[in-house]
């Protein structure tokens, strides 16, 4: 679609803006109703149900690569993380490795770069899994360090990969964590971040089972161990599937490296072991089978705080439009009475337009404010449906830019939305079509002083 289609101007262009508004309902325009059968140039088809197999082996490892080691050392290390070419590997202390060290040759990685951020990548087989959607999300955010820490051991932070089989028949999120060692800083941290981490995998859970991998610098045995938390979460050790405990490094025969299963009655576990490693942690391997045949229901769809960003040069739609598909599930789950506010430098995507209006079909306060240079088509199309008086319930209108809103390219804000009040979202990119050629970032916050902050910013530019 290019933007003259968009911008067409005309007979053409009307009975365009007129489809758009009277079969603005038509079926096959929402991501979110079966995104798996979208299928783009070079996309992998979904395969038939008669082809998928009811059972499918992984390989998960664990692999903490401790900082400060040499160049030798971490390549033997590593060449023992990837001795059977496993699915998956979360690792840990990796920030200052380069990803292609990390990934070798048929592999894929994803953390957002940085100290913090990029310590704990998702890495997994390329010819095996596609990525459908990848995000980073804070587990604790306590800073600070002693006269002779180097590192701020509070800060830690979660990547996230959800991957498709490249069949199509299977889907399934690996989450990446290392939770913060007991310190006179970081005593009270260990529950906080078990339980972000349970609210991801929950969250993460809305699209099939969850394995998360790490350091949870808590002995399996001792009375710190948050055993009834996890639990609450759903969320199972391999070492209780097994019945079998193992020390997993260089801490007085101690094991605080985890692999968990949540939907854990969808795996079993066929060999768990570890591996001696130069890095003062074992590398700890799981060799897993799903299960297809066996019903977990899914949780529903939830936010965490975090972001997701979008995959450009994904072979599956779901991928490209990772970002938007966020955005397109918090407009189809507003409630009825509940409002959103929504600021953006240009609305040009046709599926959001028909959640928009949707949503205020079914009683929600639908407002949109645009700065975009040209109405697009979209943009009219909005107007049309659902008015631009902005003293009714719901309005869309466009307005020139203004610096005092001080906005992201794209804000949106929800007084509800999948059970969350004060829901906020930004986003580097317009709410645009073309977001599925550029890397765009979303992040998610459910705090109140975002949420007012983005609210204020888009009430200045409607002014």
């Amino acid at each position: 679609m290019t933007d003259g289609s968009i911008n067409g101007s005309g007979r053409v262009g009307v009975r365009r803006l007129r489809r758009l508004v009277s079969g603005i309902a038509l079926a096959g325009l929402v991501l979110a109703v079966a995104p798996a059968l979208e299928v783009g140039e070079g996309e992998v088809h979904l395969a038939a149900a008669a082809t998928c197999p009811t059972t499918r082996p992984v390989q998960m490892v664990e692999a903490n690569i401790k900082s400060g080691m040499t160049k030798s050392q971490t390549a033997a290390d590593l060449a023992k993380v990837f001795l059977d070419r496993p699915d998956f590997v979360a690792f840990n202390e990796v920030a200052a490795r380069a990803d292609s060290v990390l990934a070798p040759k048929g592999y894929a990685i994803w953390r957002t770069p940085g100290r913090y951020t990029g310590a704990n990548p998702v890495v997994w087989r390329t010819d095996r899994w596609n990525a459908v959607a990848q995000g980073t999300m804070y587990v604790s955010n306590q800073p600070g360090k002693t006269a002779t820490q180097t590192t701020e051991l509070g800060l830690r932070y979660a990547n996230w990969v959800t991957l498709r089989s490249v069949d199509g028949c299977q889907r399934i999120s690996v989450v990446s964590y290392h939770v913060a060692p007991k310190t006179t800083l970081t005593a009270n941290l260990l529950l906080p971040s078990v339980k972000r981490l349970g609210a991801l995998a929950t969250s993460l859970a809305a699209d099939g089972p969850v394995l998360l991998a790490g350091d949870l610098n808590r002995h399996y045995r001792s009375k710190e161990y948050p055993r009834s938390t996890l639990a609450a979460y759903g969320m199972t050790p391999t070492w209780d599937m097994t019945g079998t405990m193992l020390p997993t490094g260089d801490h007085q025969g101690a094991t605080i490296d985890f692999i968990f299963v949540r939907n854990a009655a969808q795996f079993s576990v066929t060999k768990q072991v570890t591996r001696e490693l130069n890095s003062d942690h074992d590398a700890v391997v799981a060799n897993l089978r799903f299960d297809t045949r066996v019903a977990v229901p899914r949780t529903a769809v939830s936010f965490v705080r975090g972001h997701v960003v979008n995959l450009p040069v994904s072979r599956l739609s779901e991928g490209r439009r990772a970002v938007m598909g966020r955005i397109i599930k918090a407009v189809q789950l507003a409630p009825k009475g509940s409002t959103m506010l929504i600021g953006t430098a240009r609305l040009a995507d046709e599926t959001l337009l028909k959640a928009l209006v949707d949503a205020h079909r079914r009683g929600v306060n639908v407002r949109v404010v645009s700065w975009s240079a040209k109405r697009s088509f979209p943009e009219k199309a909005l107007m049309q449906a659902i008015g631009m008086n902005t003293a009714n319930r719901s309005w869309a209108i466009r307005r020139p830019y203004s610096k005092a809103g001080a906005l992201p390219p794209s804000a949106l804000v929800f007084s509800t939305s999948a059970g969350v009040k004060l829901l906020a979202i930004q986003v580097d990119q317009p709410l645009d079509y073309r977001m599925v050629e550029r890397p765009g970032r979303g992040q998610v916050t459910l705090e109140e002083a975002d949420f007012v902050r983005l609210r204020t910013g888009i009430s200045r530019q409607i002014r």
